[in-house]
C-alpha cells in the first residue's frame, strides 16, 4: 500500500474557536445539501465534535 497525502492522518493545531468555525460551516453546508450524505464529511464533523466533547469532559473530571 503506498502511502500519500490524502490517505494520511495529520495531526494539527487548532483552537477551540476555530474547530467551532469549521463545525460551523460543515453543519451549514449539511443543512443546505441533505440530499447528498457525503460519508467523509459526517466522519470530519465527528472527528472535530470529539475533540470539543473530550475537552469539557476533561474539565468536568477537574471539578469532581
Amino acid at each position: 500500500m503506498t502511502n500519500n497525502y490524502e490517505s494520511t492522518t495529520h495531526k494539527l493545531n487548532l483552537t477551540g474557536g476555530e474547530i467551532n468555525t469549521i463545525l460551523f460551516y460543515l453543519q451549514q453546508v449539511y443543512e443546505n445539501n441533505m440530499t447528498d450524505n457525503e460519508p467523509e464529511i459526517d466522519r470530519i464533523y465527528a472527528e472535530l465534535q470529539s475533540v470539543t466533547d473530550n475537552y469539557y469532559a476533561q474539565l468536568e473530571e477537574q471539578k469532581c
